[in-house]
């Protein structure tokens, strides 16, 4: 958590106040009536109400439409609307706590959004590998391989066999 000196004037007096700034990740499913070519306008719509509220930008990811894994409902313009698909995206960023809750205030008011989550976390990229599974190799049940026994190498064994394969 890094801290940011600020300025403050209030009448003739100037005062150095101290802020903290944390860095945040907001996971979004923006609503699928968008039409694919207005997604990018509406994206920049989205990102720069970040910048216009002091957010610094650390990475993000193009929105992308996908099935949902269960419908959601959105009350928008006063009439609840299920979905079964959005457009999935994500934005890293830091600012202080008290620009967090002016954005997160702005998110709760976005029509555009069928949902979103905000989480404090890490500067550093925090995404894991996937780990593909067989059925013998579950995620509850690793089996260790079996260490071969070796028998004592015979080289006549061997030279006599590569003959009969050789012929």
């Amino acid at each position: 958590m890094a801290k940011v000196k600020k300025v403050v004037e209030e009448g003739n007096s100037s005062e150095e106040v101290e802020f903290r700034v944390s860095v945040y990740e907001v996971g979004y499913h923006m609503v699928p009536t968008i039409a694919e070519e207005n997604l990018g306008e509406e994206v920049t719509v989205f990102k720069d109400m970040f910048l216009e509220n002091g957010a610094v930008f650390i990475s993000d990811e193009y929105p992308k439409l996908m099935e949902l894994a269960y419908e959601m409902s959105r009350s928008i313009n006063n009439k609840k609307q299920k979905f079964s698909y959005g457009y999935f995206g994500w934005v890293k960023f830091e600012c202080t706590t008290t620009q967090a809750k002016v954005i997160k205030d702005i998110l709760d008011k976005n029509e555009k959004l069928v949902r979103y989550l905000m989480i404090k976390t890490v500067r550093e990229n925090t995404m894991s590998v996937k780990r593909a599974y067989g059925k013998q190799d579950g995620p509850r049940r690793r089996i260790a391989p079996k260490a071969e026994e070796t028998a004592p190498i015979n080289e006549e064994t061997i030279d006599k066999e590569i003959d009969a394969l050789v012929v």
